[in-house]
């Protein structure tokens, strides 16, 4: 198991934290991603997961997509710049199915559905929903796995790849994730609650390189796991 620590300096590394590699291949890994820790150098100061990334395995990370720093879960990362072309071209070609666990605020009315409003940038690394005619095409699918007095587990699926796309989707709906500094109810400084209940849960598609089908799930984080005991009757004693 690869170590690391998102918070301190790379030197102050304990061997008790950890990323986490799902897969690997001679082309690409795929990372359990920690909530907390940046994909991509940031003005924080703090480690990101390309600079441990290229500490723990002597080469540079090739990143296919993103995950916002507060997300967890399953991030893809290229071994070379022609892998990475390879990926690129099957989520152009939406033939990557992702699917996220979000922790929101109240129900989704209805339980289930299609959120398809384009999106567009707001003011101060915030995005929104766009005026009618304007903006990017966005559209998630959602479904309810469980439901609590004032929360519920959705699990979502997004059909394109915007910024913020399911946090703003949520939001417009209604039921905003239950920690999200930018578009939830007790918004606040980002630096003070980084992270979010929005987990990158499972991605299938065809591998690039071998042609086999890969279908890949990553260990739910602790508010997940809850609810999904509780969803299924068998909550911890």
């Amino acid at each position: 198991m690869k170590t690391m620590c998102p918070s301190q300096p790379l030197s102050e590394c304990s061997a008790t934290d950890r990323l986490p590699v799902l897969l690997e291949t001679d082309g690409y890994r795929i990372l359990d991603k920690p909530a907390g820790l940046s994909v991509l150098k940031d003005n924080t100061g703090r480690v990101s997961l390309d600079t441990v990334y290229q500490s723990l395995f002597n080469e540079r990370p090739y990143i296919v997509h993103r995950l916002d720093k507060g997300t967890s879960g399953i991030l893809i990362v290229a071994r070379t710049p022609q892998v990475r072309t390879l990926f690129n071209r099957l989520f152009a070609q939406g033939e990557i199915a992702k699917t996220y666990l979000a922790l929101v605020e109240g129900e989704a009315s209805p339980p289930e559905g299609t959120i398809d409003q384009p999106l567009a940038e707001g003011r101060k690394g915030r995005f929104k929903i766009a005026s009618p005619g304007t903006g990017l095409p966005s559209r998630t699918d959602y479904r309810t796995i469980h439901s609590t007095p004032g929360q519920s587990l959705l699990e979502c699926r997004p059909l394109t790849g915007r910024t913020h796309q399911i946090r703003v989707h949520l939001a417009w709906l209604g039921c905003p994730l239950v920690r999200d500094p930018l578009y939830g109810r007790r918004r606040g400084r980002p630096s003070l609650e980084p992270d979010l209940t929005l987990h990158s849960w499972k991605v299938m598609f065809k591998d690039p390189i071998s042609g086999e089908e890969r279908n890949i799930e990553s260990p739910l984080p602790e508010w997940a796991l809850e609810m999904m005991l509780q969803a299924t009757g068998s909550g911890r004693e």
